[in-house]
């Protein structure tokens, strides 16, 4: 005859019950049952951890690609960042110009010592600044006083040294790169005509611009 593994008792020949302590199998059955219990509750509960988890992984991507964007937006034309400038351009003097025969001309002969030369052409009503440089590898350069990402702001760009700074987030961008570089913080470039004396842009380009202001 077995003996009960809880009690110590013997049990009858294929009983499954000890008689005197109730255990199945010699205690093991009740085990068992809490075992799958618990095995049980870790199943139900395992599916509902992995989402959670899954969900703070993806808030964490979403984050880091959300800032990795906005680097790159800002950095991608190579400018450095400088310290804004909430001033933005007050105390800058813009030259008016007027359109003819659908152009605006400005001299070459304006750009002393490398300083940008600021603008301002009357669209309507509504002024659209721009500024005129000659670069440090002796080419002209156009662009708005503006740019796709501060444009809300309204605070154009000064110059520093080389490089031409936006006075909204501190962006700057050396002298070089205005005029061919655009989108992000970069200044936007104004398509013009150049014959060595005259720098030519077309009314209907700066037109295109007033959006910016």
């Amino acid at each position: 005859m077995a003996a009960c593994t809880k009690c110590g008792k013997e049990m009858s020949a294929g009983g499954k019950f000890c008689k005197a302590c109730g255990s199945g199998q010699g205690g093991n059955a009740l085990h068992d049952a809490k075992r799958a219990r618990v095995l049980a509750g870790e199943k139900k509960g395992g599916p509902k951890k992995a989402v959670l988890i899954t969900v703070a992984a993806a808030v964490i991507v979403a984050g880091w690609f959300g800032y990795s964007s906005s680097t790159r937006a800002r950095t991608m034309s190579g400018g450095e960042q400088l310290q804004p400038s909430r001033q933005g351009n007050r105390g800058v003097q813009y030259t008016p110009v007027r359109a003819e025969n659908g152009e605006v001309k400005v001299p070459v002969s304006a750009l002393a010592d490398s300083k940008a030369v600021y603008y301002v052409y009357d669209n309507g009503g509504m002024p659209v600044k721009f500024f005129v440089l000659k670069a440090s590898d002796g080419t002209v350069r156009a662009a708005l006083d503006a740019c796709t990402a501060c444009n809300h702001a309204k605070l154009g760009y000064r110059q520093e040294g080389d490089n031409m700074v936006c006075n909204n987030c501190g962006m700057a961008f050396p002298s070089t790169r205005v005029g061919k570089i655009s989108g992000g913080c970069s200044p936007i470039p104004v398509t013009n005509t150049q014959d060595g004396k005259t720098l030519t842009v077309k009314a209907r380009d700066l037109e295109e611009g007033a959006k910016y202001f």
